[in-house]
């Protein structure tokens, strides 16, 4: 039995099409996240890691696992998001990569969760995406919120169009981690 893959490579994200049978004709590809959740070398002026299920209620989730990093400047962003959705039942997961598509607005000194914090409201389009369901080009926002001083309580919201609705997500507790920072310092100003 032969195995054949296709490596596919679109706006820097790369895709690997394995049949899932010898005999599979029409197959959706598996997603892989470009991005590593380790810190880079580089200056990152956004960043998050959430490793846990999302608030409220999601039939069929199990747990998700979704992170991003990128810069800001001048009401634009730039960057990647991942975001992995792991099936419940043993159904696989369904994975969608994210890039920055249009402005973003940065919002300092906001109160969210009881906190006082700066928010990063992101822009992004739906660059690779394993779920049949949602489509690549699907727009979407994934709002970031830090807050500032010694007492952190973050939050994180995923928000798409139709189609890929049920990516979105709210999260906020102890396994989501969100920096926002210029040049190393809190955020007061746009």
């Amino acid at each position: 039995m032969t195995i054949r893959c296709l490596w596919l490579a679109v706006s820097g994200v790369l895709a690997v099409l394995v049949p899932a049978d010898a005999s599979s004709a029409a197959t959706i590809p598996k997603v892989r996240c470009p991005i590593k959740a380790s810190a880079s070398s580089s200056p990152v002026e956004w960043a998050f890691t959430e490793s846990g299920a999302p608030s409220g209620a999601h039939k069929g989730i199990g747990s998700s696992y979704t992170h991003g990093k990128g810069l800001w400047q001048g009401g634009k962003a730039t960057g990647t998001v991942c975001h992995e959705d792991s099936l419940t039942g043993g159904k696989g997961s369904q994975n969608l990569v994210l890039a920055m598509a249009g402005g973003s607005k940065l919002s300092p000194h906001v109160t969210r969760l009881g906190l006082l914090g700066v928010e990063l409201a992101l822009k992004v389009k739906v660059s690779a995406s394993d779920d049949s369901a949602c489509a690549v080009g699907t727009s979407g926002t994934v709002t970031l919120f830090a807050s500032y001083y010694s007492t952190h309580k973050d939050s994180l919201a995923l928000s798409f169009g139709a189609g890929c609705a049920d990516h979105d997500h709210r999260y906020s507790g102890s396994s989501l981690h969100v920096l926002i920072t210029r040049k190393g310092a809190q955020v007061n100003s746009p």
